[in-house]
């Protein structure tokens, strides 16, 4: 049984701004085994970005569901995904030439993953996000965010250069997707560099069925479930607008890790492990005793001074 659900707030920086939300998420059924779903994040920066990301979202993920059926390949299934991203963005620029703007007042990023049993194909533009639970039990990072060198996005209007269409290698049981800050929840910058660079536990609140008890209680339940968590976020954590959407099949068997995968990081530890991996970097001078007394040549050792 296919199950979703899909949660956008305005982020406390818009409220207290008088900005509207410019975050969107679409959900669209397709019987019992596919699902499509999308989250748009319009550049806060763009005075009609709000517009971009509700067309992207909707556009997208409508295209999808009208032409992906039982008897599509893998091939016709990306090249689906890459004629919506296609009619989204023109869609998009059709409507700035109706309203009399320029089109880089429209600028929002689009991740869009249609799940199909228990495969996963997907489209992504910009900093938004998706994450899958595996069959393996596993929670892998399924999209990289799109940002250049000095941290600017790069949304959709970007074209097919940037844009990245595929399917996932492993089978899986579970979708998760977010725009930017509730993405970046799920990669604590402590974590990312330690052999499981996913905050799990929290994952898990998001995506494990059993967790959300979605058999017993339904989307609805789970729903408001994470509608109630998302609220409770402090500003100081996530500020900007916040959308998630997860979308699953009961019927996919997943393995379970052991309990040490799902178990909450040790946050001070962690902390202080990030702490003094910084200095060392930023003032190496103050530890070449020590490696001299531990036998360690020093980074700068035989340089010219």
């Amino acid at each position: 049984m296919i199950y979703a659900y899909g949660v956008t707030q305005q982020g406390a920086y818009h409220v207290k701004r008088g900005l509207v939300c410019q975050d969107a998420h679409s959900i669209i059924r397709c019987g019992e085994d596919r699902v499509v779903a999308a989250v748009a994040d319009g550049l806060g920066s763009e005075e009609h970005s709000d517009i971009a990301s509700r067309l992207a979202a909707d556009i997208a993920t409508r295209y999808c569901a009208e032409h992906i059926t039982r008897l599509s390949s893998d091939e016709e299934i990306l090249d689906v995904i890459r004629q919506s991203f296609l009619l989204a963005q023109n869609r998009i620029e059709e409507t700035a030439e109706e309203n009399g703007d320029t089109t880089d007042q429209y600028d929002t990023t689009l991740s869009l993953a249609v799940l199909y049993g228990d495969a996963l194909y997907y489209g992504h533009a910009g900093d938004s996000g998706i994450v899958a639970l595996t069959t393996e039990g596993l929670y892998r990072k399924v999209t990289e965010q799109q940002r250049d060198a000095e941290g600017r996005v790069y949304p959709l209007y970007f074209g097919e250069e940037k844009w990245v269409i595929g399917k996932f290698a492993d089978p899986v049981a579970s979708v998760f997707l977010a725009t930017d800050g509730m993405y970046e929840i799920l990669f604590p910058i402590y974590i990312r560099n330690e052999k499981v660079s996913i905050y799990v536990a929290l994952a898990r609140y998001f995506m494990d069925p059993e967790v959300l008890g979605i058999r017993e209680g339904g989307d609805e339940a789970a729903e408001k479930k994470i509608e109630a968590f998302m609220s409770s976020i402090s500003p100081a954590q996530v500020s900007d607008d916040k959308t998630v959407v997860v979308i699953g099949n009961t019927d996919t068997v997943y393995a379970r890790q052991s309990e040490e995968y799902y178990a909450e990081p040790d946050w001070p530890a962690l902390q202080r492990k990030y702490q003094e991996e910084w200095r060392r970097k930023a003032y190496p001078s103050l530890y070449e005793k020590e490696q001299e007394d531990q036998g360690e040549k020093p980074d700068n050792a035989g340089e010219d001074v």
